[in-house]
């Protein structure tokens, strides 16, 4: 059930408790449009937690599962220098809030060898946006993918970590 009113609804003269029992009751309805609404208004004011952030489709969860695949690669490269896997990328943790370059996901997977240095990285700006995907190597980008080229994305990770043994 989608909402007609959530563009008329002014959440910033809502206090913390009253978005929160609001988001309550629009899991409840199912009104999944202006659950969002919420929830990236509660994420600016840094009051959403990872269930307020669930009503998203790309939220860390989900960004945990796509990742999956790429972290197991990078954990078989045999004396992998860097961590396979992380979810506080430095445009997630290092950045001060209202950053312009602050991320709400900055996840990714890293290789370092003798041979070669790779990472396949997932960043989202903000709740509600579209994830985007990035494969550097040596510090160099070679290619950035869309959600919908994570098959293709794999397989150039794929031939990363062959390269990296």
């Amino acid at each position: 059930m989608a909402s007609t009113q959530s563009h008329a609804i002014d959440l910033a003269k809502w206090t913390d408790k009253q978005l929160k029992a609001r988001f309550g009751n629009c899991e409840k309805r199912e009104d999944t449009d202006l659950a969002r609404a919420i929830a990236s208004h509660m994420y600016s004011r840094g009051i959403a937690n990872r269930t307020h952030l669930k009503v998203f489709e790309c939220n860390q969860d989900s960004v945990r599962s796509c990742m999956r695949p790429f972290m197991e690669i990078a954990s078989q490269v045999k004396d992998n220098q860097l961590t396979a896997y992380t979810e506080a990328g430095g445009f997630k943790i290092g950045r001060p809030k209202g950053h312009p370059e602050k991320q709400w996901i900055d996840t990714y997977c890293a290789i370092k060898t003798p041979k070669l240095k790779a990472l396949f990285g997932c960043h989202v700006k903000s709740p509600g946006d579209e994830p985007t995907f990035e494969l550097y190597l040596d510090g160099t980008l070679i290619a950035s993918y869309d959600a919908d080229r994570l098959d293709q994305a794999f397989a150039d990770w794929k031939a990363v970590g062959s390269l990296a043994q």
